[in-house]
């Protein structure tokens, strides 16, 4: 600093009297005087040496006017210094090596001082804070803290007590799977009774951990686990804290239980044929055997009652992932059940199609011989020759529907349902059975003509018309219909059945025509037992046998016309059987039937 090196430049003055007034020695340059020189930055004191033995007072020096400017100006930094010492006769001077016990420069309060105090303030606030932040949370849940699912931030355990109260009333919890079609729900018997609110609130502020409130508060912020904060579901076991005594565990896990293994006791759980067969796809491929696997009944009532503790209204199962099922059975690796499935898979290459007439009657493909693959104890995959056997008697069975039952509606809208009669297919099924087994053993493909002893028309499935042109009897309305392959009406009018007396009603059922024949005499099969003489013989023009030779339409010249348009005329004007028809009529009928035409008589 200017000037800081005075006492260094002024030699040890003695006198008895440092105070007293001196002229100045010779030799001595005031300071104004040498701020005359003009040199102003290096003005010193000058003291004859000769001047160390007197006693001398240097008299306090005086600044000139001016010398307070900055260096640089009229003055320099000498000018600037002013001092008023004095020195003891022998004192040693500041110094000088010789008074090494002289006066020394005090320590200066810097920049130091300062920042302890700062440093000071800081520790005390941070303290006050942690304080503060323990009083809070001990009595505060930290931000982003829920119980059941309810929103507890900020809150004391009494107010979320009081939220917790609103959401457990009436409340109900549904396990469920809409995909696997599982449904069970829990409707607790004591209502809110078995939810104790109060306690789960205390005891989860208990687990604030006030005293680690800055590492707590931090990682609610930040979402990250307390770990700090160990509960039971985090030790995995469920959280029950909101339920209190009234809950029956034991009685929920049994009724959850219950409705497990009734779903699971239509799984299979095993790897086999009939569990890996996809009809759809019609293969076998492994992912559809995982389809079997029974449910895990630890993990779903694990998963219930932790949504239980959180107040879910729904646990769905699938928020288990692969832990919503038990292994398959041996737990077989996939490359295992890839390779077996290969294996059955070459058993299905058969695609064959069985016709009755122009009409397909059934297809015998890979969908039809899956089922009929088996693994043995070696997961070997064989074919079941039994099933093979019996799928043939089956078809033959469906294919044959000479006599059954069969229903149709007619075009004017009237339903009918009829059975008997003599038309239809009748099929050779020894022929059938053979032409089965030999196709799936040889993987035949293309198409398989069924060989049949009598033939409908067409053929729709068992039970359905297999006719396409027909006559319609209808003995209820007395009215006969032709009908056309296409179902239009081509003929038709009133007719005359059989006398409904038990003995000669007309017999019903599915005809066909079987002959034809003009100019002959009906003889009755039955003997008058005076003369011996059939009991009739009636001349007729038109005949047209359905029913052997002896039922038939044939025109009837000896009814009177009035009862071809009365529906009721039959019950005393009935023949023995047949179907009287007007002459006109009857004669159009004979040109528009051809043999092996359909006849359906029916009430």
């Amino acid at each position: 600093m200017p000037g800081s090196d005075i006492n260094n430049r002024i030699p040890q003055i003695g006198g008895n009297d440092p105070l007293a007034p001196s002229p100045a020695p010779q030799g001595l340059q005031t300071p104004g005087a040498q701020a005359s020189s003009g040199t102003g930055a290096d003005a010193t004191t000058f003291i004859p040496q000769n001047a160390a033995a007197q006693p001398t007072v240097v008299a306090p020096m005086q600044v000139a006017h001016g010398a307070h400017r900055r260096p640089g100006g009229a003055h320099g930094a000498g000018a600037q210094r002013a001092a008023s010492m004095t020195t003891p006769a022998g004192a040693p001077a500041p110094g000088n090596p010789e008074g090494a016990h002289g006066s020394e420069k005090k320590p200066r309060r810097g920049k130091g001082h300062a920042a302890r105090n700062v440093i000071i303030a800081l520790a005390l606030l941070i303290v006050i804070a942690y304080a503060d932040g323990v009083i809070a949370f001990t009595f505060l849940f930290y931000p982003h803290t829920s119980l059941a699912g309810v929103d507890i931030s900020w809150q004391t355990s009494g107010a979320a007590a009081e939220k917790l109260e609103g959401a457990v009333a009436g409340y109900t919890l549904t396990v469920a799977d809409e995909d696997l079609g599982f449904t069970w729900t829990y409707t607790p018997e004591d209502g809110r009774n078995i939810f104790n609110v109060e306690a789960a609130a205390q005891r989860r502020l208990a687990q604030n951990e006030p005293w680690a409130w800055p590492v707590r508060l931090y990682q609610a912020l930040t979402d990250t686990p307390a770990a700090a904060a160990a509960t039971a579901e985090e030790a995995g076991e469920p959280d029950l804290s909101l339920l209190g005594a009234a809950f029956d565990r034991t009685a929920f896990e049994t009724s959850l239980g219950e409705a497990i293994d009734t779903f699971s006791a239509g799984r299979g759980g095993a790897f086999t044929a009939q569990t890996a067969w996809d009809a759809e796809q019609g293969l076998f491929v492994p992912e559809k055997a995982y389809e079997s696997r029974r449910l895990n009944r630890d993990a779903i009532i694990s998963g219930a009652l932790t949504a239980l503790g959180d107040l879910e209204a729904t646990f769905e199962l699938a928020d288990l992932g692969e832990d919503l099922y038990l292994p398959l059975d041996g737990e077989p690796t996939p490359e295992d059940m890839q390779a077996d499935c290969d294996a059955a898979n070459a058993f299905l290459g058969t695609n064959v199609t069985f016709k009755l007439g122009d009409s397909v009657a059934a297809t015998l493909d890979a969908r039809v011989i899956g089922p009929w693959i088996t693994f043995d104890a070696q997961t070997e995959p064989t074919l079941n020759q039994d099933a093979v056997t019996q799928w043939a008697h089956n078809l033959a069975a469906q294919m044959n529907t000479v006599g059954t039952e069969r229903t149709y509606t007619r075009p004017d809208g009237k339903t009918v349902t009829v059975s008997g009669g003599t038309f239809g297919w009748s099929v050779d099924e020894a022929a059938l059975v053979q032409s089965v087994q030999d196709a799936v053993a040889n993987h035949q493909t293309g198409e398989i003509a069924v060989p049949a002893s009598s033939e409908g028309d067409t053929y729709a499935g068992a039970g359905q018309p297999d006719w396409k042109k027909y006559v319609d009897v209808d003995i209820t309305e007395q009215h006969a219909r032709l009908y056309d392959e296409n179902g239009n009406l081509i003929w038709e009018t009133g007719v005359v059945t059989g006398l409904d007396n038990g003995s000669d009603d007309t017999p019903t059922g599915v005809y066909k025509v079987n002959y034809k024949a003009r100019n002959i005499n009906l003889v009755s099969p039955d003997k008058d037992p005076e003369t011996g003489e059939p009991e009739y013989i009636s001349p007729v023009e038109y005949w047209i046998a359905w029913k052997g030779n002896a039922w038939g339409f044939h025109d009837a010249s000896w009814q009177p016309d009035w009862v071809f348009s009365d529906p009721s005329a039959y019950h005393t004007y009935g023949s023995h059987g047949c179907i009287n028809t007007p002459y006109d009529k009857v004669q159009q009928l004979y040109d528009l039937l051809q043999e092996g035409d359909c006849v359906v008589v029916h009430y």
